[in-house]
């Protein structure tokens, strides 16, 4: 569990230094360069309300699934991903709110020998749907940090296999948190990259007359590409 939240507290740090030097640009437009060059120059503005109604995309990252097991130690795997996303946003000045969900495809697991012996623990995660709601400020009008917040679900498994084996699979249910930063490219396209802690909860795996409990949870990296209605 550790080591979860410590990985989501250091994209928490990485997300809030973000946040701070868009901060400083903003302050830089402002009130211009204190060491006598030229004004910050934000780009090209398109006017309007930059982030305003329905939007659709496509995205591709990178995911990673942490388990906690109480039958050997923590273990990861590593994979892509890729799918669709799509949401609305009220704009409202520099405040950006809405909801979205999205569809990530691709597996990602992990495993790990149990003692040395003949069984090995295994988890995985496959296709995963996130509902989630998001809220964010302009930093500059084509510049948009945001923060979100919602519930998973995905194809899961996890396993202790060996000379005799025993899984549990089906759909597992879990909360998200994450954030990031969109930038409008024109009036109708869009680039943003984010990060998305979410925790899965826990499974267990009867094993040797005992049940051994699995924790998974997932970070996931990626940039999309959005289409602004």
């Amino acid at each position: 569990m550790g080591t979860r939240w410590n990985r989501a507290a250091c994209a928490a740090a990485v997300f809030a230094v973000f946040a701070s030097a868009a901060a400083t640009q903003a302050n830089a437009q402002a009130y211009g360069d204190p060491y006598g060059g030229s004004a910050y120059d934000p780009g090209p503005s398109y006017g309007g309300a930059m982030f305003q109604g329905w939007w659709m995309g496509a995205t591709v990252g990178g995911r990673s699934l942490d388990t906690s097991t109480t039958a050997t130690d923590d273990f990861s795997g590593s994979d892509f991903t890729g799918g669709i996303a799509g949401g609305y946003n009220v704009q409202n000045g520099q405040i950006v709110y809405g909801a979205e969900a999205d569809l990530l495809l691709g597996d990602v697991s992990a495993s790990k020998n149990i003692g040395g012996g003949p069984y090995t623990a295994r988890s995985s995660i496959g296709s995963t749907g996130d509902f989630k709601l998001k809220a964010g400020v302009t930093v500059i009008p084509q510049l948009l940090i945001f923060g979100t917040a919602g519930i998973s679900v995905a194809d899961s498994e996890v396993k202790i296999k060996g000379p005799i084996t025993k899984s549990d699979s089906g759909a597992d249910f879990g909360w998200n948190v994450g954030g990031g930063a969109e930038v409008a490219l024109t009036q109708d396209w869009s680039f943003r990259f984010d990060y998305q802690y979410t925790d899965f909860g826990s499974e267990t795996v009867s094993y040797r007359g005992s049940n051994v409990k699995f924790d998974n949870s997932t970070n996931t990296y990626r940039g999309s590409i959005s289409y602004h209605f």
